[in-house]
């Protein structure tokens, strides 16, 4: 099923998109490599990834109540109904969650997971911690943190993370190979 969803997938625009991406991030005297491309699209995959896939809710825990931690803890609700009284001038605002990623966005981090999953980084001999590390990475977790974490050292994890977007981007090559191949028969 998965392979049929890769073969017959969007791959120009996933990598068009990817490629704006990588250009708005890159460094002024940087030339765009296929790398960056790769890159921000595990990045953009694990983010959309995390927003869109929450881990469910520890049990056993404590949970917090809606009730004010204190007794002078003003709540939404109440910012809200002293606006709607006319005592407030303007709405309050509230703290915004991010948007939910779009189906487009989805889609697009299911295929490149499943790349991730099953062909990049693949020779690697513990791809464990090396690919725990590449993924924190495009969390956004700071390098030196996931050094600590991992036991690996920062130029292991840049490399990792260089092949492992290298990886994905020759992976996706072959499926558009595939398809243009398959086109023309």
């Amino acid at each position: 099923m998965i392979q049929i969803r890769l073969k017959n997938y969007d791959w120009s625009k996933t990598l068009r998109d990817a490629e704006n991406a990588a250009k708005d991030n890159k460094k002024a005297d940087a030339t765009l490599k296929d790398h960056h491309i790769g890159w921000e699209l595990l990045r953009e995959a694990a983010h959309v990834s995390r927003m869109a896939y929450p881990a469910p809710p520890r049990s056993g825990w404590p949970t917090t109540s809606s009730l004010p931690d204190a007794p002078d803890d003003i709540t939404m609700w109440q910012l809200m109904a002293a606006y709607l009284k006319g005592d407030l001038e303007s709405l309050p605002s509230s703290e915004t969650k991010p948007s939910r990623p779009s189906a487009e966005q989805i889609d697009r981090a299911e295929v490149v997971l499943h790349l991730w999953h099953h062909h990049a980084l693949i020779r690697k001999g513990d791809k464990s911690r090396i690919k725990r590390a590449v993924y924190l990475k495009a969390l956004g977790l700071n390098t030196l943190k996931i050094a600590g974490i991992t036991g690996l050292t920062v130029r292991q994890i840049r490399s990792a993370q260089v092949e492992a977007a290298q990886d994905i981007v020759d992976q996706i090559n072959k499926y558009t190979k595939f398809c243009v191949d398959m086109s023309f028969s």
